[in-house]
Parts: structure tokens; sequence; C-alpha cells
């Protein structure tokens, strides 16, 4: 008598089908499966990545516009109707009694009310 050992066959990740005949690492039946798979879930981290980015080039775009008319002093309400993101920053500093933020080349202060010190770093000199 001879047996059959009766292999357990996996399931498709997308559809759920069971997987045909081929490889034991398998993970989709077919190429179509695997592609809509991979477009639904990395699309999720290049749509955030995409949003961020956006939202810090408008905050540039926001205060470069005022550093070119002149402002070095804002208050927050002012800025945020102006459609400034407070919480995309590219960096962040505690400094003596202050918080200083940059968005690139540019940093201010902030404190309760409003955004002070508004300036474009200068570039450290090259020894």
């Amino acid at each position: 008598m001879v047996y059959k050992i009766e292999e357990k066959k996996g399931r498709c990740l997308e559809c759920g089908k069971e997987l045909p005949y081929g490889r034991s690492d398998m993970k989709f039946c077919s190429p179509s499966c695997k592609n809509r798979w991979h477009y639904v879930h990395d699309g999720n981290i290049r749509g955030l990545k995409r949003k961020v980015i956006g939202a810090l080039e408008r905050n540039y775009e926001i205060l470069d516009s005022l550093l070119e008319d002149g402002v070095s002093r804002i208050d927050i309400p002012d800025l945020a109707q102006m459609g400034y993101n407070f919480d995309c920053i590219t960096s962040y500093h505690k400094v003596r009694n202050h918080n200083e933020y940059r968005c690139f080349d540019i940093k201010y202060y902030m404190s309760e009310s409003t955004v002070f010190k508004l300036e474009r770093c200068r570039k450290p000199a090259r020894p």
C-alpha cells in the first residue's frame, strides 16, 4: 500500500484562493494579486510621505514669503490662518528660555501666542 502525504496548500494573501502547485514559499496566486497587494500596502506609506513633504513645502513657502515681506514677528493665529501646519517642522531645539523651530533653512522662536525672530539661518563658514 502506498500512502500519499497530502501537503497543506497556502492561500493567496490578496484574494484568499488556494495557491497553485509551485514553490513552497509562494504568497500570491498570480502576478496581478501580487501587484495589487503591494500597491495597497506600500501606498499607505508613500501617501504619508507625500503628505508630510507637501506640508513642509507649504510651510516653507509661507515662511519664505513672510521673510520677503520683511516680517520677523507674527501672531500664531494669523500664521495658522495662512495655512501653516505647526506639526510639520524639520528640527526643534530648546535654546535657553525659548523653543527654536526650523523649517529647512528658516528658523523661528515661538511663545504661547507669537512666532518671533523669524530669520534665515546663515551657512557656517568653511575652514
